[in-house]
């Protein structure tokens, strides 16, 4: 076992000499940096050209020139995702937060009297020049933070964007867009072409699937989010509403981090469009500390990019990828695809980036209609015609899905199903029987097909034994606030902004079932709304518009949708089993994502404040996707939450 040491850098406190050098970039006309600015730009040069992914800066977080000190902790692995913190190296760190927490209170205590402080506190006291009273340290105190160098993974970022880079460059100007604004990757995601965020945000753009779904197509099968080229498209659409929405690059950048509405508010209440007062005086507990430094970070990163020799030295940019596309006239499977393939299975992704982990394990076929991507010296008439025609199938897979409820076991699943439970843990990658948990969607074997979701609601019956997922009981948490993991991406959802939700009364219904009105001619039913659904979703399944689902259930178009709400819903186009094939499928796909780069590994209690909903806990206090909280928590009503309730909060870490 590899014992990495904690070294401590001398403290510092950045004053004037910050500004020493010029920051230089390029279209200062479009993309101004007030004064008040600098600091914090020049603090992201730093976090992106200076310290590495194993240095952490404990610093101000909202006078971003102040720098108490940097923690360095452990080895740097390079350009790639590093080991998360032990438990240890997390505690070291936040003691180091701790320490000056405490070091502001201490002086804050006594102030102006500095006889009574110890000299390290008098050596903060001294420089600190711009505070001026007891309160001005007491709210530093509050504003401690730790964030995590990137240098090496932005050095890796810019090797690996000479792939795409042309591509981006050649789509921003088909829509008239600076083109400094290709760097933004640099900011979401260090170019890092497989980025998945903990609240679901995928690819070099860190696309949410709610703002993904309006530009791009995300499916079983298929997530354009991940395809460079299709995702810097979407990217492209989405900065020129915002501009056209607020007028001004730097408002517009922003929004990409909060969402256009929020920019538009914070317009309307501060009556300016200057980025810099917006930054300053702009108070709403969703422009946080990511929205607020998103300009700086953008400003910072074009600096470092344009000027990389100086932070990085000779870099080997990635030759362009070049490649033909080919379209499928009918479905494929990959297995049969890749016997006339000159390329092995990692090569095929690389060029096809927006295909699911489904077409490779032989879940679904490759889509009809799908634009194969294939090396430039490839024939695509020579491949077309080698693949015979019988290799081609009229119709996508089918596949069978069933949601974990209480009261399930493996055991009882496979033995509902006509199956074993080896072959469920195969299919769904499953190392230990006893890890499932309700709410889970798991794949059942093809060979036996029945149709257990969808025939009637069965009567309630109370099981001893409910097999939920294992975590170890929740420990004592800190409540210090800080960011251990905060990259400078934008993990959060990048054009994120707060959905109008209202919420019905829970009801201990099954998951995913539907209460049918009448089975046929057309069947009609009722639904309840589960995390992460819209009526966009619904009306893409039952292939309606979204008005016709509106009709039925007496909506306006102003009303949202609630979770757990009921809908109402008419099988005219699409059988009832097949709508919820795809339903299924869709939530699949969502878990799948998210336990291929996370595990859980404990829970924690959190005590509900005045003010709390599911949407501030999981996109600002906990960075989770809210279906996961909702799953930990299934019998609370998060329509009604009140000061005092208690929440089980999942304990994640990312994969390495």
């Amino acid at each position: 076992m590899i014992i990495r040491k904690i070294f401590i850098i001398t403290i510092l406190v950045l004053s004037g000499n910050i500004f020493s050098s010029e920051i230089n970039y390029s279209s200062k006309n479009l993309f101004p940096m007030h004064k008040e600015l600098e600091p914090a730009v020049r603090f992201w040069i730093d976090v992106y050209g200076k310290y590495g992914t194993n240095q952490y800066i404990i610093h101000d977080s909202r006078k971003l020139g102040i720098v108490y000190e940097v923690a360095k902790i452990g080895i740097r692995n390079g350009g790639y995702a590093d080991e998360p913190l032990s438990k240890s190296q997390k505690k070291t760190l936040k003691g180091y937060v701790k320490k000056y927490k405490d070091i502001l209170k201490a002086i804050a205590a006594v102030y102006p009297d500095s006889t009574k402080l110890k000299p390290e506190q008098r050596k903060i006291l001294r420089q600190l020049t711009s505070f001026k009273s007891k309160q001005d340290f007491l709210l530093a105190s509050r504003r401690v933070r730790a964030q995590k160098g990137q240098k090496n993974r932005f050095r890796h970022g810019m090797e690996i964007s000479g792939r795409y880079m042309p591509y981006l460059k050649k789509i921003f100007k088909e829509y008239n867009l600076p083109n400094e604004l290709t760097i933004l990757p640099h900011v979401e995601s260090s170019f890092n072409y497989k980025a998945y965020s903990s609240v679901g945000a995928a690819g070099i753009w860190q696309f949410t699937r709610s703002t993904g779904k309006q530009f791009l197509k995300i499916s079983y099968e298929i997530d354009e989010r991940l395809d460079p080229i299709l995702a810097t498209e979407a990217s492209a659409k989405l900065l020129s509403r915002n501009f056209k929405g607020v007028g001004h690059w730097p408002l517009a950048i922003t929004a990409y981090n909060s969402g256009l509405s929020g920019m538009k508010r914070a317009v309307r209440k501060l009556k300016t469009t200057d980025i810099n007062t917006i930054v300053k005086k702009y108070k709403s507990r969703y422009f946080k500390f990511a929205s607020r430094n998103f300009y700086a970070e953008f400003l910072a990163a074009l600096h470092v990019v344009q000027n990389y020799q100086k932070y990085f030295g000779i870099i080997q940019f990635e030759l362009p990828i070049k490649y033909k596309e080919l379209q499928l006239p009918q479905y494929l499977k990959y297995s049969s695809l890749s016997r006339f393939l000159e390329m092995d299975k990692n090569q095929f992704r690389t060029y096809n980036p927006a295909l699911r982990p489904s077409i490779f394990n032989n879940s679904k076929y490759i889509p009809k209609g799908y634009r194969l991507r294939l090396p430039a010296s490839i024939s695509t008439d020579s491949l077309l015609a080698a693949i015979p025609k019988a290799a081609y199938l009229a119709s996508q897979k089918r596949s069978e899905y069933y949601r974990i409820r209480y009261g399930d076991t493996l055991d009882r699943i496979a033995r509902k199903f006509g199956t074993s439970v080896n072959q469920l843990l195969a299919i769904n990658n499953i190392s230990n029987p006893h890890f499932i948990r309700r709410g889970m969607t798991i794949r059942i074997p093809d060979k036996k097909r029945q149709k257990p979701l969808l025939a009637s609601i069965e009567p309630k019956v109370e099981l001893a034994h409910v097999d939920l997922f294992r975590v170890p009981d929740p420990e004592k948490k800190s409540t210090l606030d800080i960011q251990f993991f905060d990259t400078g991406y934008g993990w959060l959802d990048s054009n994120m902004t707060e959905p109008k939700i209202t919420y019905a009364n829970s009801k201990d219904s099954a998951d995913l079932e539907i209460e049918f009105i009448k089975k046929e001619n057309p069947a009609i039913g009722y639904i309840r709304v589960e995390p992460e659904e819209t009526l966009g979703h619904y009306a893409e399944w039952l292939q309606v518009r979204t008005q016709q689902i509106r009709n039925w259930n007496s909506l306006s178009f102003q009303s949202p949708i609630g979770l757990d709400q009921k809908i109402k819903i008419v099988f005219n186009k699409i059988s009832a089993d097949d709508f919820n094939r795809i339903r299924l499928e869709y939530h699949r796909g969502i878990e799948e994502d998210f336990f291929t780069y996370y595990e859980i590994t404990d829970t924690l209690t959190h005590t509900v404040k005045n003010g709390d909903n599911i949407w501030y806990l999981s996109n600002y206090e906990y960075n989770l996707p809210y279906w996961l909280i909702v799953d930990f928590n299934k019998d609370i009503d998060f329509g009604a939450l009140k000061v005092g309730d208690k929440l089980v909060i999942p304990a994640i870490k990312s994969k390495s």
